[in-house]
């Protein structure tokens, strides 16, 4: 085992490049079809991201990106809240080559006491993983109070697991669901929890549990991506023995809040994340390139998902790690730390670090009266009305100056009696110039979905709309 700080730790893994691209990563076209076989890379390190579908590049659309969809392959569950999949451990720790099948898995995993080669496949797991450990602890300036044990589980396994975790979230993905379709932003018969569903099964690469201190990774052997996954985890493992990530408060709260504290746990082991690929060997990054490059390749329905889903997976990991580098930029260790006891609270301050180290929270906005039962009241903030206004209005800096702007919403969301989902916010900029903006880029966007803006002279403004 290397202990020299200097040197790289065992075997690297990959990740997708730390640079930022545009507002949102997407594709420059369309590749013609899938391939049905691994995408070899070349003998080097690829400078150019892979081609993209060309509704990526959709100019409205810079914050959903090609980035989001490796995402998808590479952490998408990296920091589950929920309380079910840990109570679902899997049987042990046992290695198997990644050809054989989730029964062969299984057999394996129950007989591994009796396996001659068990132990010694297990002592080599933990010795990498203690190697991964120490380079996390470099990278985040802490050190673990406890070691933390990382099971390897199949396929079949770490699907019933994540399953599992996702019945927890059903309330929360119905009131998404709403919300997103009133706004126009996926369609009237969009199913969010079956797709979200069987995108976390066909996707999801592993997850530590902060309520039971479980951490996961779905793997029979551990490959350099595999090991991009253990450094990722293990970066939210460090942080919750020095912060304690588990806020069912956050969860539960009708703001941003929880989306935001995200976006700092995400994007801090991204950063994490990023550093440990920075280490590994030029062959390593390739080989765990060329795994999530045959992942992908394998789920290409993945794209066919409205690009506001990738947005949103995107924006905690990507904008997330930028918020994280601005605040270590900015005042250091001390800042970072601090930002994990009082932690961001809107998407503005995650676009906007300076917003987040000046204390400027939102402008509180009393939610708007429903035009019948009130089925959920919440707020949109900065990142989905930016989304909403790129779905319509052709000039980016015209969101972008509105967007700026943004001081604090609440909407309330009902069902009409034409069975129609509705959706009223009231809304506010920083200044009533900043109000005014808004109310423009509202109510050009409005006038292609059917809604209705209401802009008083003086105080906040809302909009409502039906879909």
């Amino acid at each position: 085992m290397n202990d020299d700080p200097s040197m790289p730790p065992l075997g690297p893994p990959y990740a997708e490049p730390s640079d930022r691209p545009p507002p949102l990563r997407f594709p420059v076209a369309p590749p013609d079809h899938w391939p049905s076989t691994p995408v070899v890379l070349p003998s080097a390190p690829p400078s150019v991201a892979p081609p993209r579908p060309r509704w990526l590049d959709d100019p409205r659309h810079q914050t959903a990106a090609w980035g989001a969809v490796a995402i998808v392959f590479a952490i998408i569950v990296g920091a589950l809240i929920g309380a079910s999949a840990a109570d679902n451990p899997v049987s042990s720790i046992a290695l198997v080559p990644q050809s054989s099948t989730d029964e062969s898995s299984a057999s394996d995993s129950s007989s591994s006491e009796s396996d001659p080669t068990t132990t010694t496949e297990q002592e080599s797991l933990s010795a990498i993983v203690l190697d991964i450990e120490r380079f996390v602890e470099r990278e985040r300036g802490l050190e673990f109070k406890e070691h933390v044990p990382v099971t390897l589980a199949s396929d079949g396994e770490f699907q019933r697991m994540v399953l599992a975790e996702l019945a927890g979230d059903r309330t929360a993905l119905l009131e998404e669901q709403e919300v997103l379709r009133a706004m126009g932003l996926i369609p009237p018969d969009f199913d969010l929890i079956k797709e979200q569903q069987s995108l976390i099964s066909a996707a999801a690469a592993g997850f530590y549990n902060p309520r039971t201190k479980a951490l996961v990774v779905r793997a029979t052997s551990v490959t350099p991506f595999v090991r991009e996954v253990i450094a990722h985890e293990l970066t939210h493992a460090l942080d919750d023995q020095w912060f304690d990530l588990h806020r069912p408060g956050l969860d539960s709260a009708d703001d941003e809040s929880g989306f935001a504290f995200g976006g700092l746990v995400e994007g801090n082991a991204r950063r994490v994340e990023n550093a440990y690929v920075a280490a590994m060997s030029p062959a390593d990054q390739i080989e765990a390139a060329t795994e999530q490059a045959a992942l992908l390749a394998q789920h290409p329905e993945l794209l066919d998902l409205p690009a506001v889903l990738l947005t949103l997976v995107d924006f905690t990991y990507s904008d997330g790690s930028l918020f994280v580098e601005d605040l270590l930029a900015t005042g250091g260790q001390a800042m970072l730390d601090g930002a994990f006891a009082a932690p961001p609270t809107t998407s503005e301050q995650i676009l906007d670090p300076t917003r987040f180290v000046a204390g400027e929270g939102p402008v509180a906005v009393a939610a708007p009266q429903a035009d019948g039962a009130a089925s959920n009241v919440g707020v949109l903030g900065a990142l989905l009305l930016r989304e909403m206004l790129f779905d319509s209005l052709p000039s980016v800096a015209q969101v972008q100056r509105a967007i700026t702007g943004w001081g604090g919403d609440a909407y309330a969301t009902w069902v009409d009696a034409s069975g129609k989902t509705c959706l009223r916010d009231t809304f506010v900029g920083d200044t009533q110039g900043d109000t005014n903006e808004l109310v423009g880029a509202i109510t050009e966007w409005g006038a292609a979905h059917d809604a209705v803006v209401d802009a008083p002279a003086e105080g906040p403004a809302s909009f409502t709309v039906c879909a």
